[in-house]
């Protein structure tokens, strides 16, 4: 099983790219900073689930997360391609507050309603507080919600791949 981890953060390796790693475990995770969309578009394709994850701004997901999605074809007749379809995807926000967490939701909006991917509930969302004080790892209640995550991201990838009609799903318009 494939789970690629989709990362925008202005800074590499920084604590979103912590957080989603702490989800993925194994995974590949593609830095949106670092890699060039058709790459990415193409490894969310290969995949089996995705995790995207952004820092928050203004309760919004990262411009450039939103970006990638918006250049993301989703099977309409005038596209190529579909490379959701089918796919298990989970969110994971940073930000440095609690007051950013509904930025959850918009991000679910967009991947359940426009692309039609079943969504792992609840999204994740951790602030700066749920970090070790060097900001290289989750504190522990935070790490082991994210490992959670983790497991029941591959425990729902493995139930919408075995249903036909889970992964014949998609979007309504």
């Amino acid at each position: 099983m494939l789970i690629v981890g989709v990362v925008w953060s202005p800074n590499a390796g920084g604590r979103t790219r912590v957080a989603v790693d702490a989800v993925l475990g194994d995974g590949r995770v593609h830095e949106l900073a670092d890699t060039a969309t058709p790459d990415v578009v193409a490894a969310m394709g290969e995949a089996d689930a995705v995790v995207f994850g952004s820092p928050t701004y203004r309760a919004d997901i990262a411009a450039q997360l939103k970006g990638l999605l918006d250049q993301t074809p989703r099977g309409a007749a005038y596209e190529s391609g579909d490379p959701l379809r089918g796919k298990v995807c989970a969110t994971v926000l940073t930000g440095a507050s609690d007051h950013h967490f509904l930025a959850v939701e918009k991000v679910r909006g967009i991947l359940g309603g426009f692309f039609g991917v079943q969504i792992l509930s609840p999204g994740l969302y951790f602030p700066s507080a749920a970090f070790t004080e060097d900001k290289t790892g989750l504190v522990g209640e935070q790490r082991q919600l994210a490992e959670l995550h983790g497991r029941a991201l591959v425990e729902l990838t493995t139930a919408v791949r075995s249903s036909k009609w889970l992964r014949d799903l998609r979007p309504l318009v």
